[in-house]
């Protein structure tokens, strides 16, 4: 039987613009370097690293898990091996004690993971998530023995079905599992900080109200979630006045943004860096993808920012780190080269990201002054 794709799938296997794989129109700060990683042929999303330190990534569009191998440890992938097909646009994906678990538009599976033959087998449907919709992709991560999964509104603003606009938290085999978080319009990142050790989330803010309202957001999800507002409220608590019901007095029961970030970016991908090899003041910045704007008349996003966090894991300032994918000073809709989707932190320190639009992965590096 042919798979079905939810329409939002298609739409997006549909978003080619003008996009184009060419790292030299990549532009980072002083003393980074960055290369292309690995040449998909797919839309490449969310990525994970395997028991074994393979980068795995998903396709949404082309129901795909790709490996990304790099044995000889060169930056570039030594090949784009076809981990399962036929998935139903997979979109998160993690590791938890040697399992391989992706979230797909309507369920959470898991597999058994060989790494020497990078295969995944006898698959297993735990949690049920709502499938499709206006906001179709579902992320998961794994914190202190708990599986999170965000899935999004099927709305612009509304009054949501169950499931929808919130994380839930599970056990690993897809049993317990409550409302964790909610008043989420569209959490499409999940990241553990290393500091606070609580989950982060980007969440994507509603639109028609203009170009530069409502904020996109970046949240800290706590220790115990909470509600964060939408459809009645935005940003810092700030009341969406044209939304029936909402009020400053329910507005100020929600738990407000960690960041505001500029309307439309279309915050996806996040990441902590972890890693090494980066500078020391660097180390445990949120690392933001900003896919693009849509629906504002100047176009905004289609880079990853760097956003500064004090030793206390707390956010103090953004700042521009892989830019180009929308040329300098373009105006019209429609006319990026690419769209950055996923963060990863390899092995080495290095960094890698997503382009779902020109099918790459690229790779950002510490070389030095």
């Amino acid at each position: 039987m042919q798979r079905l794709l939810p329409l939002a799938v298609l739409l997006l296997a549909g978003c080619s613009g003008n996009a184009q794989i060419d790292a030299a129109k990549l532009k980072v700060p002083s003393g980074f370097k960055v290369n292309v990683f690995a040449e998909t042929r797919t839309k490449p999303r969310l990525m994970a690293l395997s028991p074994g330190s393979t980068v795995l990534v998903t396709a949404t569009s082309d129901g795909l898990l790709l490996a990304l191998p790099d044995a000889n440890k060169d930056g570039r992938a030594d090949r784009v091996a076809t981990v399962l097909r036929d998935l139903d646009a997979p979109h998160g994906v993690a590791f938890h004690e040697g399992k391989l678990y992706i979230a797909e538009t309507g369920r959470v599976v898991r597999y058994d993971w060989n790494e020497a033959q990078l295969a995944a087998t006898n698959r297993r449907e735990l949690a049920p998530l709502p499938r499709g919709g206006m906001h179709f992709t579902r992320t998961l991560v794994f914190h202190n023995g708990k599986m999170y999964v965000a899935a999004g509104s099927d709305c612009n603003v509304c009054e949501d079905e169950p499931g929808r606009a919130m994380v839930q938290e599970f056990n690993p085999d897809g049993s317990g599992g409550r409302v964790f978080a909610r008043g989420l319009r569209n959490a499409v990142g999940l990241a553990v900080s290393p500091v606070t050790n609580t989950i982060w989330a980007s969440d994507n803010g509603r639109d028609w109200l203009g170009d530069e309202l409502p904020p996109d957001e970046i949240v800290n999800l706590g220790k115990s979630g909470g509600d964060f507002g939408w459809p009645y409220c935005y940003g810092k608590r700030v009341v969406d006045t044209t939304y029936r019901g909402a009020t400053a007095a329910r507005c100020a029961r929600t738990e407000p943004s960690a960041f505001d970030l500029p309307a439309h970016s279309a915050t996806l991908g996040i990441g902590f860096y972890t890693g090494t090899q980066f500078p020391r003041e660097y180390r445990n910045d949120l690392f933001v993808a900003f896919h693009g704007s849509w629906n504002r008349s100047t176009p905004t996003g289609y880079k990853v920012v760097r956003i500064r966090m004090n030793e206390r894991g707390e956010p103090t300032a953004m700042e521009d780190f892989l830019t180009g994918f929308l040329p300098p000073g373009e105006t019209r809709r429609g006319r990026w080269i690419g769209r950055p989707m996923g963060i990863l932190v390899a092995p080495d320190g290095s960094m890698l990201v997503t382009d779902d639009a020109a099918g790459a992965v690229y790779r950002v590096s510490w070389e030095g002054k």
